[in-house]
């Protein structure tokens, strides 16, 4: 994540590719546990003015699970295996990490 001040939103964080497939995984994910592989995510971002690579989405995926708001389950399917990834946090829960992960990174820099 890179913290942009000229922007708003998620999009302080976010290129807005990133901002709207985080924010369909929330959705899908409002009523119950609901995955979304790297095709899924692909063909959903194909359908927003801002489309990338499916490369794009799975680096994108991958650095979520890195930073733990999503995590994954592998599951079996045509190929071998593959990822199917599910929101480790909300967005209420997503909003607190960032915070503490700035106001933590200000205090070591500013201390």
């Amino acid at each position: 994540m890179k913290f942009d001040t000229n922007e708003e939103g998620l999009h302080t964080l976010f290129k807005p590719y990133q901002v709207s497939l985080l924010e369909h995984i929330w959705e899908l994910n409002h009523g119950g546990r609901v995955g979304i592989n790297s095709g899924q995510a692909h063909n959903y971002l194909q359908s927003q003015p801002d489309k990338k690579s499916r490369a794009s989405v799975i680096f994108f995926l991958n650095d979520m699970v890195e930073e733990g708001v999503l995590t994954y389950e592998e599951k079996t399917g045509k190929g071998g295996y593959h990822r199917v990834y599910y929101p480790n946090m909300d967005k209420k829960q997503f909003a607190k990490y960032v915070t503490k992960t700035v106001t933590d990174k200000l205090r070591e820099v500013f201390s």
